[in-house]
């Protein structure tokens, strides 16, 4: 397990970013936890994500897609199966996790490489990628007596011309249209998640990158976009993110974690609602 003494930019594996490397020094915030202890979340639900992650065949996959892309990340086993039902599709599982490896079903895997192709056919995604960086690098900063990390998909070399474009790469199963993707932006909070990565790689480097998201749709013909962000939603995202900042010191601070108010409340239709009009008695 590697341990991260001071800030800087490391190659570390997945599970080990997951695991925290500064756990040592009473851990640190990642831009998941970090969006999840605002509304419309509380911070119970983000102490119980950093403390059981959850893992799903869907996030596999999306790893792997990621890792056909930035080619890098642990070994693929392709199983021959159809399903995960049977007893040796699950076995072979098994096993792969216990070496470390991603296993996906055949017509996973494929799917997986057909998204992977689509990226590196995208004449300016391929363009992206092929500035100076390396792929998957984690950098460790302090904010304050708070230590914050971040995994870059890919990390750009801060000496490159034009300056650095940090890039990374989104999958989904929702639409690449420019309304659909302000929703998803949205709705995930990436423009914090964006923030989040570039002033950490202002605090290690002292240069603030570009910021690229790189999305690929999960379903055939998979569609590629890159997607950068406006002022005005890295505004909102940095004035997230040091509220989020604050509450996870005062959280720590306290050992408190609140979840939802305890008592009563009264809730309001959506704004959509059509509400009939009558008198209520």
């Amino acid at each position: 397990m590697s341990t991260i003494i001071e800030p800087g930019v490391y190659d570390l594996p997945e599970d080990e970013y997951h695991a925290d490397p500064l756990r040592h020094a009473g851990g640190s915030l990642s831009s998941t936890v970090a969006r999840k202890l605002l509304p419309p979340s509380v911070p119970a639900l983000a102490k119980h994500a950093a403390d059981h992650p959850q893992h799903t065949d869907a996030q596999d996959w999306g790893t792997v897609v990621h890792h056909l892309i930035l080619g890098s990340g642990p070994r693929i086993v392709e199983i021959p199966s159809d399903s995960w039902a049977t007893k040796a599709a699950k076995e072979a599982r098994a096993a792969a996790e216990v070496d470390g490896a991603i296993a996906l079903l055949t017509k996973q895997l494929d799917a997986a490489r057909d998204a992977a192709d689509a990226v590196h056919a995208h004449a300016t995604a391929r363009a992206l990628l092929a500035r100076p960086g390396r792929p998957e690098r984690t950098l460790a900063w302090q904010e304050g007596d708070t230590w914050c990390r971040a995994m870059l998909d890919r990390w750009p070399d801060p000496d490159q011309p034009g300056g650095p474009i940090a890039v990374d790469v989104k999958t989904t199963a929702k639409g690449l249209d420019d309304h659909s993707l302000a929703k998803t932006m949205w709705e995930y909070g990436y423009h914090c998640q964006a923030e989040w990565y570039s002033r950490g790689y202002h605090a290690v480097h002292g240069i603030w990158p570009a910021f690229v998201f790189l999305f690929v749709h999960s379903k055939p013909p998979h569609l590629v976009r890159c997607i950068d962000l406006p002022d005005e939603l890295l505004v909102d995202a940095r004035a997230r993110n040091d509220e989020a900042l604050q509450v996870w010191r005062e959280c720590r601070r306290t050992g408190v974690w609140p979840g939802f108010a305890t008592g009563i409340t009264t809730i309001s239709a959506p704004r959509w609602a059509d509400l009939r009009e009558d008198t209520y008695a």
